[in-house]
């Protein structure tokens, strides 16, 4: 708590209206500041204008500086040329000088009524849009829209915030049933070529990962992955002319990763150096300080192993041991670290909850650039090394993977699995109630000794479709599916 909230003085009525002017130009028939409303539109941004309609608060969760206050901007440009801007009120509850607490922002409510659409909020005659940004810095937040929803006005909120534990936790009573929450990660591989190129390849992009979707949904309805290999097939034919910046913007991925304040960057030095800063926010601000951490030299050292090992099996008991710590606090402190969006986790592939819930997971840091970053490989000289390409590549693959599956079945948990006999499977989803193997093999030519594990999964599962990823190889081998990282990528 700050000296001012401790004292309990807060801004005065005009110097709390003038921070409202500053953060609503638009008021003022002012345009938003270029450096906050960029010209590069996301797949997210049009699936948060087709959520405006609804009656339920529109919330957008997902980790710092993925673009969630750039597509609010982009969102009040759009609004403020279809009705009266003033009917448009943002607030980031970041802001220092607002010194935010629920009697502050009782206030804000009352000077916008009485300053700038000069009617009470009860009596509008049209929607009004609310839009907070970093809504968890308000304390008992989802009370407090709760009491404003159910007033019944013409009021549509919008809120945005960094953590989904706070979030998604903390609507399980107050909001259930009210909200809609849109989670946005950094860029995917398809958006990455988008952003890096301008759009200017936008429709074929559409396109082709538009027909491979229908082609991998249609093989495993229909029991058949001739009509995914087709799919494949065509779409890497059209994909052909751009085929080289597509290989040479994975390459620039693997290494950087999808934060979009960097991709436009060309020294990876000050990239690193953006991104240590990102985490050095999440960590401290938003789990450290938030869930008062007494211990951040652990948390962030089990990071750093986690960066080091992204893609593979945790153990948690060596994890406990070498960091001085029991395993409810690894468990809390994966928790924390899953919520703020830095890291997933794979279970095992089993039917038998007991045998999951005993079993080690998987655990994969989201963005392989904060992994590259921590575990000190953000280099492109890593390239050539096998060991560490394997598990960037198998990093990337589960994050797009997770991807896929919320895409094609955006009503269900996109949860990962792995599976482990004799050989090893390193990932598995179930889509369509049919369980789908991926292997990772970022190689030229896949020897059959490579594909134990996929093959003993396929005879035990009755697999009619599985895919291996590989690093320029498609081809078709039985029910199992070949493809090159970068078509795989667009894919998802």
């Amino acid at each position: 708590m700050s000296i001012e909230e401790e004292n309990g003085v807060f801004p005065r009525d005009d110097e709390l209206l003038k921070i409202l002017y500053q953060q609503n130009p638009w008021w003022q028939d002012k345009p938003i500041p270029d450096i906050k409303l960029k010209e590069f539109k996301r797949r997210d941004f049009f699936k948060l204008l087709q959520s405006l309609d609804d009656n339920k608060v529109l919330t957008i969760i997902g980790a710092r500086q993925v673009g969630k206050t750039t597509m609010l901007y982009q969102l009040i440009e759009k609004l403020r040329g279809e009705i009266d801007p003033k009917k448009i009120f943002f607030l980031s509850l970041d802001d220092p000088y607002l010194f935010i607490n629920q009697k502050n922002f009782a206030r804000i409510f009352d000077l916008y009524s009485a300053n700038i659409i000069k009617k009470p909020l009860g009596e509008l005659d049209d929607t009004i849009y609310f839009i907070f940004d970093e809504i968890q810095v308000l304390k008992n937040w989802q009370d407090i829209l709760k009491r404003w929803i159910d007033l019944g006005y013409k009021i549509k909120f919008i809120i945005s915030g960094s953590s989904s534990t706070d979030i998604v936790g903390g609507t399980s009573e107050s909001l259930v049933g009210r909200i809609k929450i849109q989670i946005v990660l950094p860029l995917k591989f398809l958006e990455y070529v988008r952003f890096k190129e301008k759009s200017k390849f936008d429709d074929l992009l559409h396109i082709t990962n538009k027909k491979m979707r229908e082609g991998l949904k249609l093989a495993i309805q229909s029991q058949n992955p001739e009509n995914f290999y087709d799919s494949l097939v065509k779409s890497a034919a059209e994909l052909a002319p751009i085929k080289d910046n597509l290989t040479a913007y994975l390459n620039e991925y693997l290494i950087q990763g999808g934060y979009p304040e960097i991709v436009t960057l060309d020294d990876n030095y000050k990239k690193a150096e953006i991104i240590s800063k990102y985490l050095e926010l999440t960590i401290y601000k938003d789990i450290v300080k938030t869930e008062k951490i007494r211990d951040p030299a652990s948390l962030e050292s089990l990071f750093a192993i986690l960066a080091k090992e992204s893609s593979q099996i945790m153990n948690r008991q060596r994890i406990s041991k070498s960091l001085g710590i029991n395993r409810d606090t690894l468990n809390t402190y994966l928790y924390l670290l899953k919520g703020s969006f830095l890291i997933s986790d794979a279970e095992v592939y089993t039917k038998s909850a007991v045998t999951r819930g005993k079993s080690e997971k998987k655990m994969y840091v989201n963005d392989i650039g904060i992994r590259n970053v921590i575990a000190g490989v953000f280099d492109d000289h890593i390239l050539s090394d096998h060991t560490e390409v394997g598990k960037m590549i198998e990093t990337v693959v589960a994050d797009h993977t997770k991807r896929l599956k919320f895409n094609l079945e955006p009503s269900s948990k996109p949860s990962l699995f792995y599976w482990r006999s004799s050989h090893e499977v390193d990932i598995i989803i179930d889509l369509y109630q049919k369980p789908l193997p991926i292997e990772v093999k970022f190689r030229e030519t896949i020897e059959e000794s490579y594909l134990k594990g996929l093959r003993s999964f396929i005879e035990k599962f009755n697999c009619k479709l599985s895919i291996v990823v590989t690093k320029n190889y498609l081809a078709r081998n039985d029910s199992i599916v070949f493809v090159p990282a970068w078509l795989f990528l667009i894919l998802c």
